[in-house]
């Protein structure tokens, strides 16, 4: 996160989104420090490790959403949901403090998006819209798959039934249903497979020509296969086919007829031409007239199958080992929507201004530690880290919103690595002078005793810190 590769492509000039590089290094070195310093006083230095990858890693996803080629929106897509996810199931299941926890992922979050320039209302936006895209999808190719597999169980114990068959009525029923069924489906993939168009131009009058004909030949066996299929019980009631179909040779026929030697093939035919024709039509749907949002849709699909091939053996094998495996599917659903529900008050915040459009990554890091810091208190840390929080959200505050002003004038390519050194070193300067004054007003406090109220000593702490840091920009 401080000095990872750039993922946004910043222009020269005029690009007012993302403060120069030196000034979020700082920003991202206080939020570092806080919870470096946060995970040492509760005695595991790697308290925050985990959600600050996973944090990362959610970001560089909506970074990656944000490109026009399939392979790095795929890779976003894989990168983003499942992150996300995990950041809010740690803030659910974790045994730190809500607001710690929420405030220092809220920090980190803040610097990620300054680094890479997302936490705007067009990306937010297209990010929502694209995620939930692949979850539709991901939704709908579960539900296609469980009817999938009820529908093959039922096909597999009707085929079954028929091989073998005693009666050789039943054996001629189901063979012509199968020989319709196949038909069909070997209709549908000359349909829709391009044929054709994988032709040589010269022979494709006599493939056409071919193709035609097939498709009539196969037309006209479906048709008959099912006329077949719909007459014969009928036939049976009136007539005394069965007992002539039972008769020596039409018995051994029948038995023949039945077996997997003549079954099995058509209903490898039958399965393969169905798959070959459903593959075609959804290239086809998904590729023509293939833009910026076939792309996105595309990509949403292949999202969509990385998740059920990817996640679904994981959530399986956490459903078995867990003792509550409905928690574990519920919160794989459930987790994906709390995502989206955050986006669109992120997006909400920005459209009324709760959130600069400019500045909103500073505002949510410097915010994320001071909400980081009223969790400290709430959690009984000392006041010296209390303080800390307060100083570092108004620090990360000044140097993002300095950078900003530089990119906005100068944009990135000039050298202002020492005037961005200068305002950070006094910004830090400032808070730091700031934690240890106040810091020693709260020794002596402790040293006079507690006749001292500690939550009116914090308050007078904490504006303290606010009037001395009052000569920071912002």
């Amino acid at each position: 996160m401080v000095g990872g590769p750039r993922l946004d492509t910043p222009s020269a000039v005029g690009d007012e989104g993302r403060p120069r590089a030196t000034s979020l290094t700082i920003a991202a070195l206080v939020v570092a420090a806080f919870g470096l310093a946060t995970g040492v006083l509760r005695g595991d230095p790697q308290l925050f490790s985990g959600v600050a990858l996973l944090a990362g890693v959610s970001v560089a996803g909506m970074t990656l959403l944000d490109r026009e080629s399939l392979g790095p929106t795929v890779i976003g897509h894989l990168c983003f949901l499942p992150a996300a996810s995990g950041v809010l199931a740690t803030l659910v299941l974790s045994p730190v403090e809500t607001a710690l926890m929420g405030g220092v992922v809220l920090a980190m979050v803040g610097v990620a998006t300054g680094w890479t320039n997302v936490l705007g209302t067009e990306t937010v936006a297209s990010t929502t819209v694209s995620s939930a895209l692949s979850y539709l999808f991901a939704v709908v190719g579960i539900i296609v798959l469980v009817l999938a597999a009820g529908i093959a169980w039922v096909c597999w114990r009707l085929l079954t039934a028929v091989v073998g068959a005693t009666s050789p009525v039943a054996a001629a029923l189901g063979l012509s249903a199968l020989v319709c069924v196949s038909a069909i489906c070997l209709f549908l993939a000359l349909w829709q497979l391009p044929v054709l168009q994988l032709t040589a131009r010269s022979r494709r009058a006599e493939r056409a020509a071919t193709y035609a004909r097939c498709k009539r030949v196969l037309g006209a066996v479906g048709l008959g296969a099912g006329v077949l299929t719909v007459l014969t019980p009928f036939v049976v009631v009136f007539t005394p086919l069965d007992r002539v179909l039972a008769a020596p040779p039409f018995g051994a026929v029948a038995g023949l007829l039945s077996s997997w030697l003549v079954l099995g093939p058509i209903a490898a035919v039958t399965v393969g031409a169905l798959l070959a024709a459903t593959g075609a039509f959804v290239l086809r749907t998904f590729t023509t007239e293939f833009d910026h949002s076939s792309v996105r849709a595309v990509g949403a699909v292949v999202a969509a199958l990385g998740y059920l091939l990817l996640l679904a053996p994981v959530l399986l094998r956490l459903s078995i080992v867990s003792a509550n495996p409905g928690a574990v599917f519920a919160g794989a659903v459930l987790l994906p929507l709390a995502v989206y529900l955050v986006l669109v008050l992120a997006l909400g915040a920005l459209k009324l201004g709760l959130l600069p459009e400019r500045a909103a990554p500073a505002a949510l890091t410097a915010a994320g530690l001071i909400y980081a810091s009223i969790g400290a208190a709430q959690a009984d840390l000392p006041a010296l880290l209390v303080f800390g929080g307060v100083a570092g959200g108004l620090v990360t505050w000044d140097v993002g919103t300095y950078g900003l002003g530089l990119t906005a004038e100068l944009g990135h390519r000039p050298e202002t690595r020492r005037l961005e050194l200068y305002h950070g070193v006094f910004a830090v300067g400032v808070g730091v002078l700031g934690i240890l004054l106040f810091g020693a007003v709260e020794l002596a406090r402790q040293s006079v005793g507690t006749a001292v109220g500690s939550s009116g000593a914090m308050a007078v702490a904490v504006l303290g810190v606010l009037l001395l840091l009052a000569p920071l920009r912002g």
